[in-house]
């Protein structure tokens, strides 16, 4: 008999950290130190950050598996809504291909079912298995590696000052008042936060004026080779800014250390940014046919999942819908959640949404939920959907209609690592 339960135990935290070490080889070693320091880590986690729960899977008493829960809140179209994470999903490696993991998904549904939040999101392992579990695409990472100066000059950065845990408010004000103003950010938790400054290689460089952080940089080096200790990159892990003239001091900062450092790292989901650097190639100094300079290289990572198509519906009913009128039906399928099989007739009236019981309709909608929980967000829209084969519609004429509905001006941004 298997069951699901939230951790408790210290043994228990230290059986999950040994299942974790074997689950990520790549990440940790075996040693008992290392299993030591995460059974801490975990358990700090856990009493110090209500918004974060281990739990693990038991089978006759013995732990085979286990996760992390996130309580987040997220930008929805500028309404801040809960969403439920999870992460840290570890499988003992004696019981791989025994559906660990797709139970301990599961209870992960029904966990944020339980407490009434329709919508959740993960960092995939792999994404073919989610998005089979019916978790859709969020948007890309581009990874980009260009030198110093790269980044533009401004005329000066006489407002940037270094922040220490002592700044950690104005940190989290200036991320928040940036969260709150972009479609799919997250509010930092205070794990995420205190993980900033625990870091001893981590280095913070904020713009502030008028008394007020309006950006900031967090970032550390890497060394390039054992034979030369002055070859080193700079890795930005984190770059948040509320006005322009906080990005350009930033950018002056970087431009500045090119004395020091052969190329900076930023991975952004920005897909613009190449008209803000100088030179944006990569160094591999590859050419992709006919002539286009390879510059950054891009990841799938965020995916995100619909739990209950009519009650996360109802959290939009205050969104405007870019003035359209239409009535249609939506029919979703779902091959993990069987209640989440769900058939909506939805009325809009001049960008007005409600959700009706019964009625005449004008085009039936056909998609799966991972598709539809991209297509929400923004990440891609009908028209490519239709294209690619990926939703039905049962009147082509009303495609425009519903490109209009579900389009969103602002794709979806996310800093949170979980």
């Amino acid at each position: 008999m298997r069951v699901v339960e939230r951790l408790v135990k210290e043994q228990d935290f230290l059986t999950f950290a040994s299942i974790v070490v074997g689950a990520y080889p790549g990440r940790m070693n075996g040693a008992q130190t290392t299993k030591e320091q995460l059974k801490n880590l975990f358990m700090e986690n856990q009493n110090h950050d209500e918004s974060l729960n281990y739990f693990g899977l038991w089978e006759d008493d013995k732990l085979i598996g286990g996760m992390r829960l996130h309580d987040f809140e997220m930008n929805l179209f500028s309404k801040m809504i809960p969403i439920g994470g999870v992460g840290l999903v570890a499988v003992d490696l004696l019981h791989k291909k025994e559906k660990v993991a797709k139970e301990l998904i599961h209870q992960f549904f029904q966990f944020f079912l339980a407490k009434d939040i329709y919508f959740v999101a993960l960092y995939p392992f792999r994404p073919d298995f989610y998005k089979k579990m019916g978790f859709g695409y969020g948007p890309r990472m581009y990874q980009y590696l260009v030198e110093p100066l790269s980044f533009p000059k401004g005329p000066t950065k006489k407002h940037l000052k270094y922040l220490t845990v002592q700044d950690q408010q104005q940190l989290t004000d200036c991320y928040n008042r940036v969260a709150s103003q972009k479609h799919g950010m997250f509010f930092k938790t205070k794990s995420e936060l205190s993980f900033i400054f625990k870091n001893d290689e981590n280095y913070v460089i904020a713009m502030e004026e008028d008394d007020t952080v309006q950006g900031y940089i967090v970032f550390s080096f890497e060394k390039q080779g054992e034979s030369n200790f002055m070859l080193n990159n700079l890795v930005i892990k984190e770059w948040v800014y509320e006005t322009p003239q906080a990005l350009l001091e930033l950018s002056t900062f970087l431009n500045s250390q090119a004395d020091q450092v052969n190329r900076i790292e930023w991975n952004t989901q920005e897909d613009n940014v190449h008209f803000f650097l100088g030179d944006v190639r990569n160094g591999t100094n590859h050419l992709i046919p006919s002539v286009y300079h390879e510059n950054a290289v891009s990841g799938v990572g965020l995916m995100y999942r619909i739990i209950n198509v009519k009650g996360f519906f109802e959290e939009l009913t205050t969104h405007h819908f870019n003035g359209v009128t239409l009535t249609f039906k939506l029919t979703v399928s779902d091959s993990l959640l069987a209640e989440n099989n769900q058939q909506l007739i939805i009325e809009v009236v001049e960008g007005t949404m409600n959700i009706i019981e019964s009625g005449h309709y004008d085009v039936e909608v056909v998609v799966d939920v991972a598709e539809l929980s991209s297509l929400v967000m923004g990440v891609i829209t009908v028209q490519e959907l239709y294209m690619l084969q990926q939703i039905k519609i049962s009147q082509e004429q009303y495609l425009q209609a519903l490109q209009q509905f579900f389009f969103v001006f602002e794709k979806p941004k996310c800093t949170t690592a979980f």
